[in-house]
């Protein structure tokens, strides 16, 4: 009896004395080894940033150059844009998107579409439509065409050796003649 007397007293020593979860904290903090692994991946991200804002700065004072050169380099010459040549491509419809509903489709309205660009472009040229063109640093160029019937400018912007078609813009009455 006195054996077993001391194996049940030996087992109530050993359960905690203080028994209510109030007073024991959630969690445990973290330890040092995890705080220091969290800080070292900070810092690993932030030494990572500023490295590629270091690279993305040298490859942006490299490149703008190169490109720079390269746009003055094949910049077109006024002599190469044909107003009337283009006026006609914008007027039948050449520079429409596929599903846009203006755009002719079949063959006959190809036709109709080239003869009607072919009659209203020479009618502004006879009409006097105004040509101009912007040259922007030697790096591209903008050029405009007035037409004095229908009230319109066209715009193309001319870079990388080609002239391509950008707007179409209604003008006011007013603002048409303050110009001529």
């Amino acid at each position: 009896q006195q054996n077993s007397n001391s194996i049940v007293g030996t087992m109530a020593s050993s359960t905690p004395k203080n028994s209510n979860n109030e007073n024991t904290p959630a969690a445990d903090p973290p330890q040092p080894s995890e705080l220091a692994t969290i800080g070292m991946s900070i810092v690993g991200t932030f030494v990572a940033a500023r490295c590629l804002a270091v690279i993305s700065r040298l490859a942006t004072f490299f490149a703008a150059p190169a490109l720079g050169f390269y746009l003055f380099t094949t910049c077109p010459t006024n002599e190469t844009f044909d107003g009337k040549k283009e006026l006609k491509r914008v007027l039948r419809g050449d520079k429409l998107p596929e599903d846009d509903p203006n755009k002719p489709k079949g063959f006959f309205q190809k036709t109709m579409a080239k003869v009607s660009a072919s009659i209203e472009a020479e009618a502004a040229a006879l009409a006097g439509c105004k040509v101009e063109i912007m040259d922007l640093y030697g790096l591209v160029k903008v050029a405009s065409i007035q037409h004095p019937m229908t009230k319109t400018a066209y715009f193309w912007l001319g870079a990388v050796n080609k002239w391509r078609f950008v707007m179409a813009k209604d003008f006011p009455e007013g603002e048409h003649s303050k110009k001529e």
